[in-house]
């Protein structure tokens, strides 16, 4: 893969909404990344489901979701479009956490994947 993040410098703690704040626990920062990874879960392996990406690096990626993925969730990891970056990685699910607003409502979930 070919994903050119910033240098990492410093252990971050970062906040998702009001909802959740965690430790960066990488030793390599991710590059921000529009766009989209394909992934076919190893429970229905011929169906490729589309994931929004927030950032994604040589070990994984952050996505947006709908629904909670319970942590453990395996499965492959396809590619990134629309750069057409080439994974094809088994991979996991490591995290799954809510996003609320301002008001508390949840507006999504947000998913740590790790590429294998």
């Amino acid at each position: 893969m070919d994903f050119k993040p910033t240098p990492y410098t410093q252990k971050a703690t970062q906040s998702i909404g009001d909802s959740v704040a965690f430790d960066n626990r990488r030793n390599k920062q991710r590059a921000s990344a529009s766009g989209e990874i394909l992934i076919a879960w190893h429970h229905e392996s011929d169906i490729l489901r589309a994931y929004p990406t927030l950032d994604i690096g040589e070990n994984g990626a952050r996505i947006i979701v709908d629904c909670q993925l319970p942590d453990g969730l395996s499965g492959l990891t396809l590619v990134h479009r629309p750069t057409g970056i080439q994974i094809n990685r088994p991979s996991i699910v490591a995290w799954c956490r809510s996003v609320r607003g301002d008001s508390g409502t949840l507006l999504h979930y947000q998913a740590g994947i790790r590429f294998f």
